[in-house]
């Protein structure tokens, strides 16, 4: 069989400009909440993210984790866009901080909040992990719809590229080889 492979071309990509807090303008005015153990966390997007305690309807403890800013979020760009390489699948996020938090009564420092959003096309917009990383450094994992159209939460996938195979006549005895270049 001869075969043909084809062209190979470089990615012509045309990938779309637009941010990915574009994508998030629908959590905007929103609050959303987890309860874990003792504590209760306020996550309203743009704005704060909280961690409490209430009991009778009264809160007894709070604690301003982080406060957005634009300063702190400027960029919204492809540096914000990360691998989550300890994910059992691999995992694109956006990254968003929260700083300027209560201050720590351990370290003296503010505290501070890395919110990752994660595409999830099975559920709604939750915060679906809250985690302690260092004393008053912490990290959240949103999971949201809202992102999954942007190209860069899009599934990776090779394009499909046929190879043309063609019988070859086999030579005849007194013919001599011929070279394949010319």
């Amino acid at each position: 069989l001869l075969c043909r492979h084809p062209y190979l071309s470089p990615s012509t990509n045309t990938k779309a400009q637009n941010k990915v807090s574009d994508y998030l303008q629908g959590l905007v005015g929103s609050c959303f909440y987890r309860v874990e153990g003792w504590w209760t966390y306020e996550f309203c997007y743009m704005k704060h993210f909280k961690q409490f305690h209430q009991e009778n309807n009264v809160n007894t403890a709070e604690f301003i984790l982080g406060l957005f800013s634009f300063e702190a979020n400027a960029g919204d760009g492809a540096k914000d866009i990360h691998v989550d390489d300890g994910a059992k699948q691999e995992s694109v996020y956006f990254s968003q901080t929260y700083n300027k938090g209560t201050k720590c009564d351990v370290t003296g420092e503010p505290r501070m909040v890395e919110v990752q959003f994660k595409c999830a096309t099975d559920s709604l917009n939750v915060i679906s992990s809250i985690k302690e990383k260092s004393t008053c450094k912490y990290v959240v994992v949103f999971q949201t719809p809202l992102i999954c159209n942007h190209p860069d939460f899009q599934l990776k996938q090779d394009p499909v590229r046929n190879i043309e195979c063609y019988p070859v006549s086999p030579p005849k005895e007194d013919t001599a080889p011929q070279p394949l270049l010319e």
